[in-house]
C-alpha cells in the first residue's frame, strides 16, 4: 500500500508542476489610511503580489482579486480597520474568491479614480499592494474655510 500511494503521489507532482506546488503568500499586515485628499489601503506580504481590478460605478465600488494568496485573519482585520469618518471609503469585503485567489471589495462614498499598484520591499516593510483612492469630485478649499455657523445664518434684515 505504501509503494501505491508514493507513485500516486509523484505521479500527482508530475501532473501539477511546480508552479501549483507553491504555497500561498502570507499576509502580514494590512492598514487603512484616511487623509483629507485621499485613502490608502495598503496589504502587505512576504511575496510579490499580483491582482486584476474593476471599478463599478453604481453604487460606487471596487473590486480587487488578489492572486496567490489565501484568506487569513489579517486580512479579515481589514474589515475593522475603515472608520465611519473616512472620506472615501464606506466598508470593505474580503472573501475566498477561489484557489489562491481573493477579492476585496471597497465600498465607496463617492465616485473615485482608483491607482492600484505594488511596491518593492523597502526598510522594515515587506512586498506592498497600495490602493490610492481619489475622489473625482474635490471638495471646493473657499467652501471649506468658510465657518459652518455662517453657512446656517440666515441673512440679516436691516430695519428702515
Amino acid at each position: 500500500m505504501k509503494r501505491r500511494t508514493l507513485l500516486q503521489t509523484g505521479t500527482l507532482v508530475l501532473l501539477l508542476g511546480e508552479q501549483q506546488l507553491v504555497q500561498a503568500g502570507v499576509i502580514l499586515a494590512v492598514r487603512v489610511w484616511p487623509a483629507p485628499d485621499y485613502s490608502r489601503v495598503t496589504i502587505e506580504s512576504d511575496t510579490q503580489l499580483s491582482f486584476t481590478q474593476t471599478f463599478v460605478p453604481n453604487p460606487p465600488r471596487l473590486a480587487v482579486d488578489v492572486r496567490g494568496i489565501d484568506l487569513n485573519p489579517a486580512l479579515k482585520e481589514l474589515v475593522a480597520k475603515v472608520g465611519p469618518t473616512d472620506p472615501t471609503i464606506n466598508g470593505i469585503r474580503v472573501g475566498q474568491f477561489g484557489p489562491g485567489v481573493v477579492r476585496l471589495v471597497v465600498d465607496l462614498k463617492q465616485t473615485i479614480t482608483p491607482q492600484v499598484f505594488t511596491l518593492p520591499p523597502v526598510a522594515a516593510y515587506q512586498h506592498r499592494l497600495v490602493f490610492d483612492l481619489y475622489p473625482t469630485q474635490v471638495a471646493d478649499p473657499l467652501e471649506t474655510l468658510r465657518s459652518p455657523r455662517r453657512r446656517r445664518r440666515p441673512p440679516t434684515r436691516w430695519a428702515s
